[in-house]
């Protein structure tokens, strides 16, 4: 019954947020959940629980249709994700490596600590990506996001993970140039930690994928390209959404994007404006990859796809049946498929001049 009521849940179009971890790890677990529940059909078939084998059985015909969606979605982009990693592959960070760690000082004398990753061979320079963590403006840390600097590292690149003021208090003013000064500390210290300056891309996750892309939009020297993984782009639709949703209380969805910016719309409509990378996406870089879950419940998608308005800004990926956080599961299909689809990125980004 428990796996039952855990693919119902992934089905909801949008479950209470004490559910969301449930529905987000439901969509990420499919395959293995998929097994175990066509496994248990069989065995109440065989002790003569039909009712339950039929419960079983149906439950595992929803997670195969789930994980058929995500896997056919993954061959159809290019990427061969691996069933055994779907399985077994839950926890990306237990591997990651210790990183070098430093400490920058920002522009107003704020320290700001830091780890660095790298590759194999640092006999030669090469490109590097800077990382922001997610955590609603107000929480993690900048060892959040080390399964993603490990993996980098692992593909040949300098992997900075970063850190920046959180809220409350509002944090709208610093944040941003936190990310913009961490940046400048890379490339003023390309020459120790092997990379360079002209190959930086920026790369963020949940909050810190906002965070990118407004950094790489305001700053007079953008990185070379911009990741952001289930980031907001438009904070005004995302509240209109949350609120529009109300299937929570409403200020427990909206209130991270509230202390962040120090008020409401209403209150500070200014800093709401200015603080949406889609006010300025004409002055985005070029090079920019967006990766959205189609199921999203935090940031959902259609708050996500006017962002992709311009020519010039042309690679959005929608991943099905995945929730925000659907890397939670390091293994799962679709944090495959989005691996697949930063590292093809990447590569196309950093070989441009």
């Amino acid at each position: 019954m428990l796996i039952a009521v855990l693919a119902a849940v992934s089905l909801l179009p949008s479950p209470a947020p004490v559910l969301w971890v449930v529905r987000a790890l439901t969509l990420s677990l499919a395959p293995p959940l998929a097994l175990l529940a066509t496994a248990l059909a069989v065995v109440a078939v065989f002790n003569g629980g039909l009712v339950f084998a039929v419960i079983a059985a149906v439950t595992g015909g929803a997670q195969v249709c789930v994980a058929g969606a995500q896997w056919g979605q993954a061959l159809a982009m290019g990427a061969r994700p691996s069933l055994t990693s779907a399985f077994f592959d839950l926890a990306g960070f237990l591997r990651a490596r210790a990183p070098e760690t430093h400490e920058l000082v920002s522009g107003d004398g704020v320290p700001l600590p830091l780890g660095v990753w790298y590759p194999a061979d640092r006999t030669t320079t090469g490109p590097a990506v800077v990382l922001v963590h997610g955590g609603g403006w107000a929480g993690g840390n900048w060892r959040q996001l080390r399964a993603y600097a490990n993996w980098l590292a692992d593909n040949g690149y300098r992997a900075v993970c970063i850190s920046y003021r959180l809220a409350p208090p509002a944090r709208w003013d610093v944040a941003p140039f936190d990310v913009i000064d961490a940046m400048r500390w890379v490339e003023a210290h390309a020459g120790e930690l092997g990379v360079d300056p002209d190959r930086i891309a920026l790369f963020g996750s949940s909050a810190g994928g906002h965070l990118a892309l407004l950094a790489a939009s305001i700053e007079e020297r953008p990185p070379r390209a911009v990741v952001s993984v289930y980031g907001p782009v438009d904070l005004l639709s995302l509240y209109d959404t949350l609120r529009r949703r109300r299937v929570s209380p409403v200020d427990r969805q909206v209130s991270p994007l509230v202390d962040f910016l120090g008020g409401t719309p209403h209150e500070v409509a200014d800093r709401w404006e200015w603080s949406s990378p889609i006010a300025h996406v004409e002055s985005a870089p070029a090079r920019v990859c967006v990766v959205a879950g189609a199921q999203d419940q935090w940031v959902p998608l259609e708050t996500v796809t006017p962002y992709m308005v311009a020519p010039e800004l042309p690679t959005l990926v929608s991943l099905k049946h995945a929730d925000h956080c659907f890397d939670l599961v390091w293994g799962s299909i679709p944090a495959q498929t989005a691996r697949f689809v930063v590292l093809e990125f990447l590569r196309q980004a950093f070989a441009r001049r």
